[in-house]
Formats: C-alpha cells, sequence, structure tokens
C-alpha cells in the first residue's frame, strides 16, 4: 500500500510502500495529497484529517528563488560575439581533424591502387 509521510511541522516529507498488513505508522497517511482535480498541491500539510495546500502565492513568496545572483554582471554583446567565434572555431578544429582522417585514408587507398597498378603493366 502507497503510504505519505508528514514531518514533524506535518508537511508533507516523502512517499513509500508498506505491505497491506503492516498498520501505517503515526506520521503517515494513505491520503494522497492531490487536490480533488488531481493535480499536484503546493506544498501541502496534513490537518490530521486531510491534506492542505499553500496557494502558488504562498508557495512562491516561501520556495521561490533568485535565478540569478545580483551581483553577476550582464554579458556584453562582444562576449557574445567572441563566445560565438569560440564554437566557430571549435568546430573548424573538428572539421579538420575529420578531414585529415579522410584525407590519411585516402592517401593510403591511392597508394595501395598505384602499387596494384605496377603489377598489373
Amino acid at each position: 500500500m502507497l503510504i505519505y509521510y508528514f514531518d514533524d511541522t506535518k508537511r508533507f516529507a516523502y512517499t513509500d510502500v508498506i505491505a497491506d498488513e503492516t498498520p501505517v505508522p503515526e506520521n503517515a497517511t494513505t491520503i494522497a495529497p492531490v487536490n480533488t482535480d488531481g493535480t499536484g498541491m503546493y506544498a501541502p500539510t496534513w490537518n490530521g484529517t486531510e491534506w492542505v495546500p499553500m496557494t502558488k502565492e504562498e508557495f512562491q513568496e516561501k520556495y521561490e528563488q533568485q535565478q540569478k545572483p545580483d551581483d553577476v554582471p550582464a554579458i556584453t554583446e562582444s562576449q557574445k560575439q567572441e563566445a560565438q567565434y569560440m564554437l566557430e572555431l571549435a568546430k573548424m578544429k573538428a572539421n579538420i581533424a575529420a578531414n585529415s582522417k579522410t584525407i590519411a585514408v585516402l592517401t593510403k587507398q591511392l597508394a595501395q591502387t598505384a602499387l596494384n597498378n605496377k603489377g598489373v603493366q
């Protein structure tokens, strides 16, 4: 059976599976922390009979993290252009390496063909 654990503050903690004949622990329930429409809840809390979600706004206020620290400078156009040049250079180097291998194979094939043709004449 699937059970839903909550922590000391009654906030949802994690899920687990126990045997059907095993009693549900005091810090768990078999009631899923989902809304009536089946969607997930924002930081659900167990009130003893049901899960109570935070509103989206409460959740964002409490848990939302800043995506970029304030002290990170903006990327300049010249930095973007330099990064683009570096990518192009890396691609060209990869192409040169692949072409060098192809040239080596073709040179070897040409030499072998030349040897084979000498023996034919």
